[in-house]
């Protein structure tokens, strides 16, 4: 091995060069590797400060109270009632008197018919009964005046029999004659098509000159005031379900607008095919804002249980889980939580945290478990 000096300028420290043999040459500055450790010194501080740097948070206890239970469920808007009008008697339509999406009252005219057969089959009626009447009084007559022979042995038994035979037959004719009136009046009455409730014609399917039948639907007419908001309730929630319960529920369309209600009508028992419950509440709909057919998300209220409380603000959403902080030996233990659904500004905390444990109360973004606590 040779060692070789350079001396370099007045105050500089010399540079040494080591030559081995075999071909390897190392060179070696004064200092260098001094700057080196010291980078990775420095960053290894400044993580370590990171780590250790402490984060302002206010946090608060973790409370109890009685928090309302929901059930969460899925149904749709429909129309209170929903008939397709039939016509009720035969004949050919001569008036139409409303269109899609007329607002009419119950009684007020829909649809006219040609009423001129049914006219005259009601003239004839009414001539029929007033025959049978006379002939009844005929026959009553004669009924006094045989009785009272009889009684005097003036007549026999036949004739007797006979002629109340014939009394008996009258005043059924009567009674044949003024019920085949009265079906008249009805077919005569049923040639002006009249709305059944109060509603909304959602579809006219007559024209003028159409021939229609009884069983003919002329108009699709609908009630939209309430609404029947049905909802379908699993088999295994559905003895939780009772009349009155509070209904809670939001739109497809809407989802940031909470309509309230009740339950009005509950099942009789499970559908045979998808093993589940329906249950109806009514929705009041004045100004018809809300539509048959609606998607809606309804929380029905089950009743209230004792659990922990947080403020609203201290759970943050993590995709489809719930989080928070709780503070843990002056650090940040983050815990997911199962909540239970509640329409306060608390939420109630099925599982993940304690009562009486403090929590971060306004939850960050920024904030990181095992972080400091200032």
């Amino acid at each position: 091995m040779r060692k070789l000096h350079r001396q370099g300028r007045t105050g500089t420290a010399p540079v040494y060069k080591v030559l081995v043999a075999g071909g390897l040459v190392l060179t070696l500055g004064a200092g260098c590797g001094t700057r080196v450790d010291a980078a990775q010194s420095k960053k290894g501080q400044q993580q370590a400060s990171a780590q250790e740097s402490a984060v302002k948070a206010d946090t608060v206890q973790v409370g109890e109270a009685k928090v309302p239970r929901f059930l969460t469920l899925t149904g749709s808007l429909s129309a209170f009632e929903d008939s397709d009008v039939a016509a009720g008697a035969m004949g050919k339509v001569v008036s139409v008197h409303v269109e899609r999406g007329s607002v009419v009252k119950k009684g007020d005219v829909l649809v006219k018919l040609d009423g001129r057969s049914a006219t005259a089959s009601l003239e004839e009626a009414r001539a029929q009964l007033s025959l049978a009447k006379s002939q009844q009084q005929l026959a009553d007559a004669d009924c006094a005046r045989s009785e009272r022979l009889s009684k005097e042995g003036s007549i026999s038994s036949a004739d007797f029999d006979r002629s109340q035979a014939q009394c008996r037959n009258a005043a059924a004719q009567v009674a044949s004659a003024t019920a085949r009136l009265s079906m008249l009046e009805i077919s005569m009455t049923d040639t002006t098509i009249r709305a059944p409730f109060d509603g909304v014609v959602s579809e006219r399917v007559v024209s003028v000159g159409e021939y229609v039948r009884q069983d003919s639907k002329v108009v699709t007419l609908v009630a939209l005031d309430p609404l029947r908001l049905s909802l379908t309730v699993p088999e295994s929630s559905a003895a939780f379900i009772q009349k009155d319960q509070s209904v809670e529920f939001t739109l497809t369309a809407a989802p940031n607008v909470v309509h309230k209600t009740k339950v009005s009508f509950v099942g009789a028992g499970l559908r045979n095919g998808t093993r589940d419950l329906v249950v109806e509440a009514l929705v009041p709909n004045k100004d018809r804002a809300l539509l048959p057919g609606q998607f809606a998300t309804a929380k029905v209220q089950l009743g209230e249980q004792q659990l922990p409380v947080v403020p609203r603000s201290a759970v943050l959403e993590d995709g489809a889980r719930r989080k928070l902080f709780v503070v843990s030996d002056g650090r940040l233990e983050e815990r997911f939580v199962q909540v239970s659904e509640s329409s306060s500004d608390s939420l109630g905390v099925m599982a993940g945290v304690r009562v009486g444990e403090r929590v971060v109360a306004v939850a960050r973004e920024d904030l990181r478990d095992g972080q400091k606590l200032q």
